[in-house]
């Protein structure tokens, strides 16, 4: 049996467009095992995904054996995922990146993690997400044509990071639909300049520069607008002391970077949820700087 783990990711990271992501200690976990025939998909931890040949980790896994030139007999995959569906914290990422590593094992590795990058950015469209799903940590990914430049940076341990989790879904292809196809110089500018100060900042330390580094312009504005309360939240989490808020993704999640233990903070805010009526969770997670695992046995 191959056993695969894979973070959470949290994408776009303020004004880092399709490019900047993170990972986060929530997981996607994978059973998979080829047998003699069939193919049996099973979910738990009400995980509700397509049990056939749609299946999101199957066609990611087929994608790998069609460049490995493997045919497999059978397959089971069991699926367990504790990253909530469609809220921009990566779970499609997860899905594609421990589907394609399952199947690399199957055909004895027959695929680099270099390759499997590449297909994996191909098949989601963009390299933000699946880039720390596979490596771990703040990633930096570029996707170049075919190819997809990875850098990834191993954070230290005092920050944390506020995912505030609605009860509602905004689709991605609903969400990168209100984005407009041609953007000004200027803003193209501010949103550089913008994303290169949140980098330094980050790996730094310098953790009070990260407010002028998520002030995005490119796709936040735009896509705030399915999220009830944006604005609100976003200015609460500053007065009670985030370093950084930026949407997750296409959202609606939202995400507060946090200097130390972030357990007030989510006190506070899920205070201020409930006495406002927003039905929203806050959870306090770390950075995951191993990315995805692969166990045998």
């Amino acid at each position: 049996m191959i056993g695969v783990k894979v973070p959470a990711t949290s994408a776009n990271m303020g004004a880092g467009f399709d490019t900047l992501g993170i990972a986060l200690n929530l997981y996607s976990r994978l059973e998979i095992e080829e047998r003699e025939s069939g193919l049996e998909i099973i979910t738990v931890n009400g995980t509700n995904v397509a049990s056939d040949k749609t299946n999101l980790v199957y066609r990611a896994m087929e994608k790998v054996f069609n460049e490995a030139g493997y045919t497999p007999k059978g397959l089971y995959i069991k699926q367990d995922s504790d990253i909530p569906m469609t809220r921009g914290l990566g779970s499609s990422s997860a899905c594609i990146i421990g589907g394609m590593l399952g199947a690399n094992v199957i055909c004895d590795h027959a695929l680099p993690y270099s390759k499997i990058m590449d297909m994996a950015a191909m098949m989601e469209g963009h390299p933000d997400n699946v880039g720390p799903a596979l490596y771990g940590g703040f990633c930096i990914s570029v996707k170049d044509g075919e190819h997809t430049y990875v850098k990834s940076i191993k954070l230290p341990n005092d920050l944390s990071f506020a995912v505030m989790i609605p009860d509602f879904f905004v689709a991605t292809k609903k969400s990168r639909g209100v984005l407009p196809e041609m953007i000004e110089i200027k803003t193209a500018a501010h949103n550089i300049a913008r994303a290169s100060l949140f980098q330094a900042a980050l790996t730094t330390g310098d953790y009070d520069l990260l407010k002028c580094g998520v002030d995005d312009r490119m796709h936040q504005p735009y896509r705030k607008n399915y999220i009830d309360g944006f604005d609100e939240i976003f200015e609460k989490t500053y007065e009670l002391g985030a370093k950084a808020t930026y949407l997750s993704g296409s959202g609606p999640t939202i995400v507060s970077i946090l200097e130390g233990n972030g357990n007030k903070f989510k006190n506070e805010m899920s205070e201020f949820f409930e006495n406002n009526s927003h039905k929203w969770k806050c959870g306090i997670l770390e950075c995951d700087n191993v990315g995805s695992v692969v166990k045998l046995g």
